[in-house]
């Protein structure tokens, strides 16, 4: 299955920060929360950081299912 991280949450609790939340395939186990301190910085660099977080959220989500799967697999044994 092809893990896909998305923005379901944006927050701005004082000016000048920004909290992007992201979740793979719908999965709230998965939230994972970028905090944007710099927001002068360009709409492409936002969009990298950004970018780069929701990946990092869709990688840790395919380990941990392969993980949870192998060991499933040694329990049977």
């Amino acid at each position: 299955m092809a893990h896909k991280a998305d923005i379901f949450h944006i927050h701005s609790p004082a000016d000048g920060i920004i909290a992007v939340g992201a979740r793979c395939c719908g999965d709230q186990s998965t939230d994972s929360f970028l905090t944007i301190m710099d927001v002068t910085r360009t709409d492409e660099e936002i969009d990298a950081d950004i970018q780069k977080h929701l990946e990092d959220v869709e990688r840790k989500h395919e380990a941990r299912t392969r993980a949870l799967a192998h060991i499933e697999r040694l329990k049977k044994k």
